[in-house]
């Protein structure tokens, strides 16, 4: 399979490309700017960690070869984010905020926690990097937003934390009168983040390539 990875010198790119190459695929290295160098080079899915403005040059870059697109770019804005929406109504779009199986694994046991607990305190607490743009966390939103739909209150409060070389950090706190339960996932690499994005996109081309026929799977796509 032809993957072309967007962003491919970043710190998770980077991982992506060398991840997909030992996994026997080839790896086309787009960094921003460079997309119609690769237009005669077909692409079986596309793999994003570049940067939200590069959002149109990705899109464009999909359509042209109409593949499908898994992305972990997060702080777009409502312009950037709209662009993805409107692919996800062409082509198959898998968008997450962090590719880490562990993160799969602690949305669920909030999901099921916050229906438990509905009448718990919930807050989050995301540590990462010194330099981090996004804050919150992508990651933190998307728990925040699990916890939140499942709860009688609205709203779960986050506190974010930039320093030192966090990889990530993401605790889910619950708690009441006497109580409290702490989930806590810690990323110790970007490789589980590379892994995955790679995992998440040799699943959606072949779902991709055996729906062909039938009009093609599209819409955004959530591979637990």
């Amino acid at each position: 399979m032809t993957i072309a990875v967007f962003g491919s010198d970043g710190r998770v790119g980077s991982k992506v490309a060398a991840i997909a190459e030992a996994r026997g695929h080839i790896v086309l290295p787009v960094e921003k700017g460079q997309a119609p160098l690769f237009d005669k080079q077909n692409a079986d899915v596309v793999i994003d960690f570049s940067t939200a403005d590069a959002t149109d040059e990705v899109c464009s870059f999909c359509r042209s070869h109409r593949c499908p697109l898994v992305t972990g770019v997060t702080g777009r804005n409502e312009t950037q984010q709209r662009a993805i929406d409107e692919l996800s109504q062409q082509l198959p779009v898998a968008a997450k905020s962090n590719f880490a199986a562990g993160i799969n694994a602690l949305r669920a046991v909030v999901e099921t926690l916050s229906r438990q607990l509905a009448d718990w305190d919930c807050e989050i607490v995301e540590i990462h990097r010194k330099g981090k743009i996004d804050s919150p966390s992508g990651t933190a939103k998307m728990l925040a937003a699990t916890a939140a739909k499942r709860k009688s209150f609205k709203g779960v409060t986050i506190h974010s934390l930039r320093c030192g070389s966090n990889f990530g950090c993401h605790s889910v706190i619950f708690a009441t009168q006497g109580e409290s339960l702490t989930l806590t996932h810690q990323a110790e690499n970007t490789d589980i983040f590379a892994k995955g994005a790679v995992q998440t996109a040799e699943r959606l081309a072949v779902e991709f390539a055996k729906n062909i026929p039938d009009g093609n799977r599209i819409g955004t796509v959530d591979f637990e």
